[in-house]
């Protein structure tokens, strides 16, 4: 009896030692918090060769961080090679501590080398389980490297200042909150294609200037900021934002509208043998800047002001649609997941990727004010 409890206690140490074997030391390792990828450049800043790629990695210097008012807190390395793999391994054959990505938080890959296609280097990021699919990733719209180089004035890590900066525009609903593992579902759907916040960056300034849109893994084209809040309120996700209208009472001033919630209703049907895609959009919302002294609180004008952010919704989301119809080709909203669940047996028989710059669409657009303001003006 006394064995076999001595064989337990011992089986017990070793599976707690077992947790230990792939132990480093914080010591020796290099947090990587961000990586751009661009194409590499000859001597005379001319892309070399299409198939070769530099990197761009940025990682804190504890040392420097410690110091206050200290300048250079981060280091910042590149690389170039066949492979993200291949740049990788350079660069750490000229340290002495190991490369670690558990913290990378940003990842941007240059608009140039998206239009050719990402699919195979975000293969290096899929196979490193330490990689977060909440990362970003990002499309810059011209070098990555000045992304990962730029010296933002409020922060002294540009990884730190971008993470901030996405993280406060998707909490007040001006960017989309598109990450790794979206872009990774995104890529592996029939029905749907993929998108990425596009930013660019100029030395001290790093700014976000909406979506790159892709067909498969490559980019096809960009929205502007103004066109990316209407692919959220067509998703019906994440609208917090905001939009002008004219004053109904006057005709010449203004009203800008806080919108409270949205909610999207994407139905497919057979309409006289042809597929129509019903889009039925709500807003709630309400008045927080008036630029007269109206009396907006009479129900007859809050249905003009309503019936006016109909007419807005309705225009900018049917432009929005048809140009990626006509211009991309691509279904950044997902429409092919319903045909595909409602009828799967005409999805077999179709190539999406044809039918939906054809797909007739029909958006319908209702709009609540649920508060006028606080200030009661005379009529």
């Amino acid at each position: 009896m006394k064995r076999i409890v001595k064989i337990l206690i011992i089986i017990l140490v070793l599976n707690l030692l077992t947790g230990c074997w792939d132990r480093r030391d914080l010591e020796d390792r290099v947090p990587i918090l961000a990586i751009g990828i661009d194409f590499a450049e000859d001597k005379n800043n001319q892309v070399a060769k299409k198939n070769k790629i530099k990197i761009t990695i940025q990682a804190p210097i504890p040392a420097k961080m410690a110091e206050k008012g200290g300048d250079n807190v981060t280091w910042v390395v590149t690389a170039t090679g066949n492979t993200i793999a291949e740049a990788i391994n350079e660069m750490q054959t000229k340290m002495n501590q190991k490369l670690f990505f558990g913290h990378l938080r940003i990842i941007v890959f240059s608009q140039e080398l998206a239009k050719t296609g990402i699919r195979q280097h975000l293969n290096f990021f899929r196979n490193l389980p330490e990689i977060r699919r909440l990362s970003w990733l990002l499309v810059a719209k011209k070098s990555a490297e000045d992304v990962i180089k730029a010296k933002p004035k409020l922060e002294s890590i540009s990884a730190v200042y971008l993470m901030h900066m996405l993280n406060n525009g998707v909490n007040m609903g001006q960017i989309p909150n598109l990450r790794l593992g979206d872009f990774y579902v995104k890529l592996a759907d029939p029905g749907a294609q993929p998108s990425a916040v596009l930013v660019k960056a100029n030395k001290d300034v790093i700014d976000y200037i909406g979506l790159g849109v892709f067909e498969g893994d490559e980019l096809v084209g960009t929205l502007s900021e103004s066109e990316a809040i209407y692919y959220q309120r067509i998703l019906g996700v994440n609208d917090k934002g905001s939009l002008v209208i004219s004053d109904p009472t006057t005709e010449i001033d203004r009203l800008t509208i806080k919108i409270e919630g949205v909610s999207t209703y994407l139905r497919p049907k057979f309409e006289n043998k042809e597929l129509v895609m019903h889009i039925n959009t709500e807003v709630e919302g309400k008045v927080i800047e008036q630029l007269n002294q109206s009396n907006l609180s009479k129900e007859k004008v809050v249905r003009r002001i309503e019936k006016r952010i109909e007419i807005k919704l309705k225009k900018e989301i049917k432009k929005l649609i048809r140009k990626t119809q006509d211009k991309f080709q691509a279904d950044i909203f997902g429409v092919g997941e319903y045909v595909r669940a409602y009828y799967p047996n005409y999805w077999n028989s179709i190539e999406w990727h044809n039918k939906y710059p054809k797909l007739k669409i029909d958006v319908e657009t209702q709009a609540y004010i649920r508060q006028v303001g606080m200030i009661k003006y005379r009529d």
